[in-house]
Order: C-alpha cells, then structure tokens, then sequence
C-alpha cells in the first residue's frame, strides 16, 4: 500500500521555480534602483494590467494556476510588458502549455535587462523545461516582408526574431508574399527536438502577375443594378401599401363590431333598467363596466384603422413619387396619326405623327 507524502517534504523543481519565479519579479520593483530606472518600469504597465498582475501573483503563492494563468494572460493583452511575460511563461508551463511558456520566456529573456540576474536565471531554468516538451525551428524566410504561418495561421512577417515553438506532432510551416509563389513545408515536431528551415519564395512570371484580374468597374448609372433597385423599391413599397389597407380594413371591421356590441349593451340596459346613454358614468356594476370596455375598444380599434390608412397613403405615395422620379421617358417611337378633318366648308385628313 503506497503512503501519502507529507505536503512539504518535496516539492517539483517546476513548482519551485513557478512560485519564486511569481514572487521575485514583484520584489524586484521594491528593491532600491536609480529613479529613472524605476520610473521607468512603473510607467511600462497600465494600472488595470498592474491589477490583474498582482492577482496572478496571488493566485501563484496559493497554487492557483490556472487563475493566475488567466490573470497574467488578461495582463499581457492589455500591457505586453516582459515581467508579465516571465509569470505568463511559468503559469503556462502549470496548465500544460509548454508551447506558449517557450514563446513567452523566450519573449522575457530577450527584453529583460541583464541587471535581473536571478530573475533570468529563474526563467532559464523555466525555459529548459519547456523545451524539453517541444520542438524549437528556427525559421529564415527570403525575402524579407513576406507573412509567415504556422498550420495556416499567421504568425508574423520575416524576419522572425525568435523561433517557432511546436507541439509534438506533424505542422506545416508556410510563408506568402504578394507577387511570389508561395511554400510550405511539413514538419514532424517532437519532444525536445530543434529544426531549421529555410523558406525562398521565387517570383511569380510576370505575364501572371500582369493577367490578375483588376478590380471591377463599378456599374454605370442606370444599369441593370440600377433597374434592380427601382423593381424591388416600388415593388416593396406596393406591397407594404396594400398590407397597410388590408390592415387597415380589418381594423375598421372590428371597430364597427365593437361599436355593434356597445349599441346592443346600451339598448338592454335601456330596455330592462332604464338606463339612458349617460346612466352610466359612475355606475360600477358589471354591465356598465362591461359596456365601457367595449366602447374604449371602439375608440382604440377606430383609431389604429384610421393611423394604419395614414401609414398605408403616406407609403403608397411615397413609392409612387418614387417610381415618378426614377422613370426614365421612353425614345418615342415612329408613327404617324390619321384623322379624318371636317369643316362647313372643307373635309380632308389630318396628320401627326414622328417618321
């Protein structure tokens, strides 16, 4: 039967590292320094990317590192600053991201100043431990502008500073420039491996370069496009007047059932309590309020009829003057007009017409 560990007997080189790696850059801004220096590193991060540092480094001390992986990586969106670099690295090595720890130590070793000796040594420390799980490609790209990709996803212009970081596996690395051919390479990563690879992109023949096709020349006025949009305006605008009557109809057919109804109510109280048309008001018993109901739906049903003609005239027209003013006249056509012309004193034929 296997014993359980005590907590703090041992601890994984990983761990130790993580955790003095969190707890030393923050330190490293109390420690004395000149005043330009440290004026410096304080202007280098936002305070909301300060804020979500300090909360990687406490969920780092607590062990929480997928928080402080989560906090570390909002930091570095919004401050792309080496000392967050350095603890995103670390975090990522402790949610299983080695990748991404490489590229980030990578990143903090490159920009951090000689001066953060054990800091350094910290992160090289962390860094030999994702490469260990990776495979590093040192890629060079001619000529030099040209976008290079990674499985097909962009990862920057040549000439890349660092190298690629790749999971164990099969990638493809390309490269693409306007006016070149461009290449692509497959590469089996492994754990721990390191490759390079040199990507030459040769110039396309210049007859092909010359045959792309431009972009296309807008439409003239008054093309089919042109045409288009006048049928599917008056068209719409047809249909929306004819729905608005329609609407509009029914309405009115309500509104005069409910005026039916409100005369019916008002002739039975009439006839079996006497009631005039104005015995009503102040009256709470249920006819009454029965036959207020109807008449408020009256007015309410009477109203919406009358506003729904309005909107239905008011489109009709507007798509009529519409169709008015995009009309184009038609080239008259040859003809001539025959018409017999009689007079008191003379008869012939009249005329008129466009040969």
């Amino acid at each position: 039967m296997m014993t359980k560990r005590p907590l703090l007997t041992k601890r994984p080189l990983l761990w130790t590292w993580s955790v003095a790696l969190a707890l030393l850059a923050p330190l490293a801004d109390a420690a004395p320094a000149a005043p330009e220096a440290a004026a410096q590193e304080s202007d280098a991060l936002t305070d909301k990317a300060r804020e979500l540092f300090q909360e990687g480094v406490k969920a780092a001390r607590a062990g929480r590192w997928a928080d402080a992986h989560a906090s570390f990586l909002a930091a570095w969106g919004l401050k792309p600053h080496y000392q967050i670099a350095s603890n995103l690295g670390v975090a990522s090595l402790r949610v299983g991201k080695p990748r991404d720890a490489a590229e980030y130590l990578t990143i903090y070793l490159r920009e951090a100043p000689a001066t953060k000796v054990q800091e350094r040594q910290i992160a090289e420390g962390a860094l030999k431990e994702a490469l260990a799980k990776v495979t590093a490609v040192t890629v060079e790209v001619a000529p030099e502008g040209a976008e290079v990709t990674i499985d097909g996803r962009a990862i920057g212009r040549a000439p890349l500073v660092d190298p690629v970081f790749l999971d164990p596996g099969e990638h493809e690395i390309g490269a693409k420039l306007d006016g070149h051919v461009p290449e692509a390479r497959t590469i089996v990563a492994t754990e721990g491996g390191t490759e390079a690879m040199s990507l030459r992109l040769q110039r396309k023949p210049a007859l092909e370069v010359a045959a792309r096709p431009g972009p296309l020349a807008p439409p003239a006025p008054g093309g089919e496009a042109d045409r288009g949009t006048r049928t599917a305006v008056l068209v719409g605008g047809g249909i929306a007047a004819g729905a608005g009557v329609a609407a509009g109809v029914i309405l009115t057919v309500l509104a005069n059932s409910r005026a039916s109804d409100a005369e019916s109510m008002r002739s039975r109280l009439n006839r079996d309590k006497g009631y005039d048309r104005t015995s009503c008001h102040g009256v709470s018993s249920p006819d009454c309020a029965a036959l207020r109901d109807t008449s408020v739906a009256t007015v309410d049903l009477s109203n919406a009829a009358f506003w729904t003609f309005v909107a239905a005239g008011a489109v009709g027209t507007g798509t009529l003057v519409y169709g008015l003013v995009t009309s184009k006249p038609s080239e008259p056509t040859p003809g001539v007009q025959v018409a017999p012309l009689l007079g008191p004193s003379a008869a012939g034929l009249s005329l008129r017409g466009r040969l």
